[in-house]
This record gives C-alpha cells, structure tokens and sequence, in this order.
C-alpha cells in the first residue's frame, strides 16, 4: 500500500476533533464517565503505534497546531500528544 499523508492527515484531524468534543461537551449532551472513557481509548489505540509512528504523529500535529487560527482549540491541538501518551513534554 503506498503511503498517503493527506489521508494520515485527515485521519489524524477526524480523531482530534472527536476528542475534542469529548473535552468540551456539557453533560447534557454526554455524560462526563462516557466523555472520558472515550478520551481514554484514544489515548489507548494511539499508543499502540510504534515510537516512530508516535513521533510522525507529534510532528503532525505541531503542524495542524500552528495552523489553527482558533486559540483554544489550536492549544489542545498543540498539547495532545502529551495528553494521549505519545510524548513526554507538551508541545
């Protein structure tokens, strides 16, 4: 299979959005255990790539974070490697 990095790309945007959903959604629309044990799953899948998959993420989303215009999201968007496992620092 060939390698495609709009489609890592795309990809890697569809799981950030839907974490961040998790993240700022009220209890009214889902319940915070929920919200949180889908944060954590992510954080699970994710992990399980290798550290240069990791690596490729993190430097991916440096990318996504510094061409984000909203702050808070482009915030979330900057440390969600750390917050996922998958570095060590925040960005």
């Amino acid at each position: 299979m060939s390698e495609s990095p709009q489609l890592l790309t795309q990809l890697l945007k569809a799981v950030v959005a839907y974490t961040w959903f998790f993240e700022v959604c009220d209890e009214t629309v889902l319940d915070n255990d929920t919200a949180l044990k889908q944060q954590e799953y992510a954080g699970y899948l994710l992990n399980q790539l290798s550290g240069a998959d990791k690596l490729r993420l993190t430097a991916e989303l440096a990318d996504l974070a510094a061409s984000e215009p909203d702050p808070a999201y482009r915030e979330f968007v900057a440390t969600f490697a750390f917050a996922m496992g998958l570095a060590e620092e925040p960005g």
